[in-house]
């Protein structure tokens, strides 16, 4: 993992006495006052992955600026912004970004160096952009950061995040401008799937991640990845339950079925184009889940938690659901297992709509059960139970993490939030627990093999 740091401390020279101004107080430019506007052109090494991920271009960025040389925006030791998250636009002209707010320091300023940190996209409503950039004789000590940053709970709806930073002047950047090398700042994690069972089949149809980190402080530095992660983030769950449109997963031994690790299948929901999807979220080096010790995870140990539905596969009871449990032959509290019921079209095998609740015998589309769902002619009704294996290692941002599951021979262990103390409670193996995990690791920016990256343990 790359050096965690508390803040972005890092001198950039000497402050010299010299009048400028920020975006808060409109420039005194001259008429021609585009001459002075500073140019940005961008770069993104990576691939798509999905319609909520950041693409090779970006429609916008966030620019912020330090002007080391201006003392005139140093107060009591706290050097304010030359000019402060700005939204760039993309020119649709050309390939290039400009804005009225991004104009070079005044004439007789051309060489002041300005230091450059940008991001994307908007920040989450969570977070809040913080500055105590102090500056004396001897420079300027940047500590920038975007505090409380959080990804979303639900997988689908998190997005990237990528970064960048970079120095120049009027002098030298006037007409060749400034290039800000975009970096992804967070890690990506890929779920697949397979092996079947000789006595069951399992369908699959959600996953969660839990005991990661959920919510951060980035801390912006002058460097080649433009920031870094404090290394303490909040840790909680992260989750994808199929939806409307999504296809059940089969683990079976029907033709066609995935039976080697080499014909593993994504199993987080629906792909868009041809790319799976994925979850994105924040690196650090988590320690996974000890279901021995603390099988209600206290410790908050990172898992990954399979939404599941075992039958029967055998001759003499073929179709049967084994799991989620629906008697007390498996355990006393059966009834009391976290159980998620999906409602499917019974010809095509898709879910149809979210998750349903049950109640007396009754289904309804929200948990307070007051909202009741009246199932259709071609409509069913499958209950699926979470199965959790633990994980850890240790994440590195713009890394693509895939871990690939095998249940070729068991299930996994009931989830820490199943709940008493009788059996089968958490961290109890559910049928088996004989699951096989592997991970592998890759740069995110070419799809091609990590260096110098350590591969976390399972």
């Amino acid at each position: 993992m790359k050096t965690i740091i508390q803040s972005s401390f890092l001198l950039l020279g000497g402050i010299v006495g010299m009048a400028s101004c920020s975006n808060e107080e409109a420039p005194d430019t001259p008429a021609a006052s585009k001459d002075r506007h500073i140019l940005f052109h961008t770069s993104l090494p990576g691939i798509s992955t999905r319609a909520s991920e950041i693409t090779e271009e970006l429609g916008y960025f966030h620019v912020t600026a330090f002007d080391e040389s201006d003392s005139s925006l140093i107060t009591d030791g706290i050097m304010k912004e030359y000019m402060d998250t700005v939204r760039l636009e993309k020119d649709d002209a050309t390939t290039s970004y400009t804005s009225d707010l991004c104009s070079w320091p005044l004439p007789g300023q051309e060489s002041d160096l300005l230091h450059f940190f940008a991001f994307y996209p908007n920040i989450p409503d969570t977070a809040a952009i913080d500055n105590q950039t102090t500056a004396d004789n001897d420079g300027i000590s940047v500590d920038y950061r975007i505090s409380g940053y959080s990804v979303a709970s639900d997988i689908a709806e998190q997005v990237d995040f990528v970064a960048a930073y970079a120095s120049g002047s009027m002098e030298k950047n006037l007409f060749s401008g400034i290039r800000l090398d975009f970096q992804h700042m967070l890690s990506r994690i890929e779920v697949k799937a397979w092996g079947a069972n000789k006595s069951c089949d399992i369908e699959i149809a959600g996953v969660r991640i839990g005991g990661t980190g959920v919510k951060d402080t980035f801390s912006f530095m002058p460097s080649v990845d433009a920031g870094e992660w404090t290394g303490n983030p909040t840790r909680g769950e992260v989750e994808y339950i199929y939806r409307n449109g999504d296809n059940i997963l089969t683990l079976d031994r029907k033709e066609g079925s995935p039976l080697s690790e080499g014909s593993a299948i994504s199993i987080m929901g629906s792909r868009i184009g041809d790319y799976d999807n994925c979850a994105m979220l924040i690196p650090a080096n988590y320690g996974g889940w000890n279901y021995a010790t603390d099988p209600t995870n206290e410790q908050s140990g990172m898992y990954i938690c399979v939404l599941l539905r075992v039958t029967d596969a055998t001759p003499t009871g073929v179709g049967t659901q084994i799991y989620p449990y629906t008697d007390n032959t498996q355990g006393a509290n059966w009834s009391a297992i976290p159980t998620v019921w999906l409602t499917v079209d019974k010809e095509t095998g898709k879910t149809v709509g979210t998750r349903l609740y049950l109640k007396d015998n009754a289904y309804f589309t929200d948990s307070a059960c007051t909202l009741p769902y009246s199932l259709a002619d071609n409509e069913d009704v499958k209950a699926f139970g979470w199965a959790a294996l633990p994980i850890g290692g240790d994440w590195e941002p713009g890394c693509i993490y895939t871990y690939t599951l095998d249940y070729s021979h068991g299930v996994g262990l009931h989830a820490p939030d199943t709940p008493g103390d009788d059996k089968p409670k958490a961290g109890d193996p559910i049928i088996s627990d004989k699951v096989g995990v592997s991970v592998s690791v890759k740069e995110w920016k070419s799809g091609g093999p990590a260096s110098g990256v350590e591969v976390p343990g399972s």
